[in-house]
């Protein structure tokens, strides 16, 4: 326990480090604009527009929040934090789930302990499952629901038990409600249950496949609205910032999540792990690869033939498998020394590239733009290109009740007298019209990283 207690412990450190130094993303900003409407109807309708293709679990949640914490940047994001927090208890829950797959004769109780509380020590550090839990942003809620089903879902086939099979649909539904990417995990689940020996056949395989299906069924009456936002999002260039994959990206997806220093040793662990343990643990060690790699792979299969979606975000819970492995080759090590040494390597590998990051110099742009336009044209009229970027504006703005802010379209051009460009505004798909727009605002009144303002 002492090991989990310090992976509870440092990671929620690490989660809270000046968790309001930076300024609200555009992402963020849209959460906030959906969860900040008075009325739980009226969150609904905005998150639609405001966040298409998703559905509002977690702008729900963060409108409960908002009314207990308030709306500042701190506060909304310690929800996510928090959320964090409770991950890592999860990733150990989840662990030891997966671990137990192992037959009985094969079970050795401190040793799942140990290898369940040291992934969560890895997810604990690695920036990974840290830089998603310090946004205001839904990917906190999506990963531990994510985990919380995938150790339902396992119980289940240990324990059995109705209000297991219901909890995996619960959180099956929960998980998709916060962001269509679950689905990938839940694709794999399925197919793991279809073709692995574990599963394939089996009572309780049936009972999970059932629990999935009940999932999907509740939530088809639901989908319909947001797949065709989808759609439209995407038609509206959306997604235009991921690069197409090169053919290695499923390696390099982990290499990017976890960070060059840590990922060789995190690799190298895991494959001893698997290799080691084989014997003795295949079952848990196929569960594991099939969670790394199947939705890994359909994302790659969906970038090379509808969109580039190779980024790790739409993958998060596929990191946790990856851990597992590598926890499992810490425990292979036959010295206590060993052990202690890969440990502190690891955590130290994991510490230095997440510390990279968190001492970054906070982002301050949004906030200088808008100091400017307040000192040179108070209750000036703006429009925003891409249009969610007036989100930020309405945030920091909602005080200075004479400002007028739209997203871009020529009629808003032609009324406004502030020009806002950030994101490479020029090269997104309605980039020409925001070019002819920008002849009629010669004077460039600020311009920092990727924001610049201009005005008449």
């Amino acid at each position: 326990m002492a090991l989990l207690t310090g992976a509870i412990l440092l990671g929620g450190a690490l989660r809270f480090f000046h968790l309001g130094a930076s300024e609200l993303t555009p992402d963020e900003a849209a959460s906030w604009a959906a969860a900040a409407a008075p009325r739980i109807a009226e969150v609904i309708r905005r998150q639609a527009l405001f966040n298409p293709g998703k559905l509002a679990a977690y702008e729900l949640l963060l409108h409960g929040w908002i009314r207990v914490a308030g709306s500042t940047v701190p506060a909304m994001r310690t929800l996510s934090a928090l959320l964090g927090i409770v991950a890592i208890v999860l990733v150990y829950w989840t662990a030891r789930e997966v671990l137990a797959l192992a037959p009985t004769q094969h079970q050795a109780p401190d040793l799942v302990d140990h290898t369940a509380a040291l992934t969560a020590l890895i997810a604990a550090v690695s920036l990974i499952t840290i830089r998603y839990t310090r946004e205001a942003r839904m990917y906190p809620v999506l990963m531990a629901a994510a985990l919380a089903q995938t150790a339902l879902l396992l119980r289940a086939r240990r324990c059995g038990g109705f209000a297991n099979y219901a909890g995996v649909s619960v959180f099956t539904v929960l998980a998709i409600a916060a962001n269509f990417s679950a689905i990938f995990l839940f694709a794999a689940q399925a197919s793991w249950l279809l073709f692995s020996r574990r599963g394939r056949g089996q009572d309780w395989g049936l009972k999970g496949l059932a629990a999935l299906a009940a999932a999907g069924i509740f939530l088809t009456p639901l989908l319909g609205a947001a797949v065709h936002s989808s759609v439209k999002a995407l038609d509206q260039g959306a997604l235009t910032w991921i690069s197409p994959p090169p053919w290695w990206a499923p390696v390099s997806f982990f290499n990017r999540g976890t960070g060059t220093l840590p990922f060789p040793l995190l690799l190298m662990l895991a494959v001893w792990g698997a290799f080691l343990q084989w014997p003795r643990r295949r079952d848990a060690i196929v569960f594991a690869l099939w969670w790394i790699f199947v939705p890994v792979l359909i994302l790659f299969a969906l970038s090379l033939t509808v969109t580039p979606l190779m980024v790790e975000r739409y993958a998060l819970s596929c990191f946790i498998p990856f851990f597992i492995l590598a926890a499992l080759g810490i425990s292979s090590l036959r010295s206590q020394r060993m052990r202690a040494g890969a440990i502190a390597l690891t955590v130290a590998l994991s510490l230095a590239h997440t510390g990279a990051f968190l001492l970054q110099p906070p982002s301050r742009q949004w906030t200088h733009a808008i100091d400017h336009i307040r000192s040179y044209a108070p209750g000036a009229t703006i429009a925003v290109a891409p249009p969610h970027g007036a989100n930020v504006l309405g945030y920091y703005l909602a005080a200075d009740g004479q400002y007028v802010i739209s997203g871009f379209t020529p009629r808003a051009c032609a009324d406004s007298k502030i020009l806002l460009l950030w994101d490479h505004a020029l090269e997104q798909p309605d980039g020409k019209a925001v070019g002819a727009c920008l002849a009629g605002f010669p004077r460039l009144l600020f311009e920092e990283k990727d924001v610049m303002v201009r005005t008449r």
